[in-house]
């Protein structure tokens, strides 16, 4: 019973540093070298992954999607600021950074190698989202 309970806390004790301090989601958005491409969506980010759920306005109707970026390297020089490396299930590599120092003001940043950035959702974005996600909550 005792190494359970040791197991148990050593399992809630290591994740807790990097992910205990992130919100539950980050609203974001795609670009695509430079211009925002009409995808908004909503980022849960864990010690291990960044999960995804992306939609997207086609032919009038909203089409969701869903990405699992596995992080494969993760490094913090400054607390609260994490760079990391990460891989989703169509095998594209993505960099970038995350910043939890602000809890109610997270910002998150994935570049992949073709030039597709995911960031924290503008205003255009946001506006975009009242129009055809109004009951939808993406997080901040």
């Amino acid at each position: 019973m005792k190494k359970v309970l040791l197991c148990l806390f050593i399992c809630l004790v290591s994740s807790t540093g990097f992910a205990a301090s992130l919100p539950q989601s980050i609203a974001f958005e795609f670009h695509e070298h430079g211009k925002f491409t009409g995808i908004i969506g909503k980022a849960y980010v864990t010690e291990t992954a960044v999960e995804v759920v992306t939609f997207a306005r086609q032919s009038g109707e909203v089409v969701p999607f869903a990405f699992i970026y596995t992080i494969f390297e993760k490094r913090s020089q400054i607390e609260g600021i994490y760079n990391i490396k990460c891989r989703n299930q169509l095998g594209v590599v993505s960099i970038g950074t995350i910043d939890v120092r602000d809890p109610l003001n997270p910002k998150a940043t994935l570049t992949s190698d073709n030039g597709i950035t995911l960031t924290n959702i503008s205003h255009g974005g946001r506006k975009m989202k009242k129009e055809f996600l109004p009951k939808v909550d993406l997080g901040r």
